[in-house]
């Protein structure tokens, strides 16, 4: 009989290893991104009008408006990427407002400071559209005249605006913003209630 065959054992196989390290953690983006220490400052010019109802003994309103400088300051921070969140002063005022009541004419300075709580947001955080609003308290001063002792009148106010900022560096950016404030105010000596409302075009510098 012939002998039986000699099994053998074919060689082990090489293994592919297949296995994968973890990834690493994540690191957010910062390079133009809207997020962080927010302060934003502007300058610019507008219109700035009023109108005081004193009851005057005319029966006629005291009416007023002209262009006037602006100067912003916001300052805050960022809850998410792209929102903005604190509190900011809005200033504009000018040295020679035409009013009328009736025939009579004058010029007179007047100003409008807002200060409140503000939101600004960024659709897109890497880019520079934004939009925002703010409420506060308002005050109102006009030029004290003998014809009818109006000055100051406090109340409340707010704003919003549309802009778009540009970049310039990691932080920072620059451009353009369209404003739309108002105020409802009153004064007890005399007693009167105004209205006022401003338009205004700034060029504002932000870091954020």
């Amino acid at each position: 009989m012939p002998a039986p065959a000699q099994m053998t054992l074919a060689p082990p196989g090489r293994k592919i290893d297949l296995s994968t390290p973890p990834p690493s953690v994540s690191v957010p983006r910062s390079y133009h991104m809207h997020d962080g220490f927010y302060l934003r400052a502007s300058v610019g010019f507008g219109s700035l009008g009023a109108t005081f109802d004193d009851n005057s003994v005319t029966g006629q309103d005291l009416k007023g408006s002209g262009g006037a400088l602006a100067l912003d300051l916001m300052i805050g921070g960022s809850p998410a990427p792209g929102v903005a969140v604190g509190g900011a002063l809005l200033g504009e005022g000018s040295a020679g407002v035409e009013f009328e009541r009736g025939s009579l004419s004058e010029d007179r300075s007047l100003s409008l400071g807002i200060l409140g709580p503000f939101i600004d947001g960024f659709p897109s955080a890497n880019r520079g559209w934004h939009l925002g609003g703010m409420l506060g308290l308002a005050r109102l001063s006009v030029e004290d005249t003998s014809s009818d002792g109006l000055s100051k009148t406090n109340g409340l106010g707010g704003a919003f605006w549309i802009g778009h900022d540009f970049w310039v560096a990691d932080e920072w950016s620059v451009g353009p913003l369209l404003r739309f404030s108002g105020a409802l105010s009153s004064g007890s000596d005399p007693d009167v209630h105004a209205s006022t409302f401003a338009m205004t075009l700034l060029f504002t510098g932000i870091y954020h």
